[in-house]
């Protein structure tokens, strides 16, 4: 039986997979299946958000995190929703691309925030 922290592990990064998933299937002309990672994503990025929330509250985290899944969440809603009317059509609408891009850099941003904080950690140590 997985433990808590590797569930909520898990959580956390299958959005995370999702997002980097259909960015790559964007990448190679897949846009059908970008489109159903981006839509398995929403439910799962607001799931993490929540427990970003709640360890918030329980003062295990920065507010930063929550926030941070927040605007994924955002940018997950308008590339879903602004690639769905055209599902089958071998384009991607521009504000779906871009705010594709937006998940993947606010990603990039929380993954290099937590390094920081590790190494500030680390090296107190």
């Amino acid at each position: 039986m997985p433990s808590a922290e590797s569930a909520s592990i898990f959580g956390r990064l299958s959005p995370i997979a999702l997002v980097l998933g259909a960015a790559l299937a964007d990448h190679f002309g897949a846009h059908t299946l970008a489109f159903d990672a981006l839509l398995l994503a929403v439910p799962l990025t607001a799931i993490a958000g929540l427990r970003s929330v709640a360890d918030r509250l329980d003062g295990k985290t920065e507010p930063t995190h929550a926030f941070a899944w927040a605007l994924v969440l955002a940018f997950l809603l308008v590339a879903t929703a602004a690639r769905a009317p055209s599902v089958g059509d071998p384009s991607v609408p521009a504000v779906a691309r871009s705010a594709l891009i937006a998940c993947v850099v606010v990603f990039c941003l929380q993954t290099l925030a937590a390094l920081a904080a590790e190494f500030r950690t680390g090296s107190s140590k």
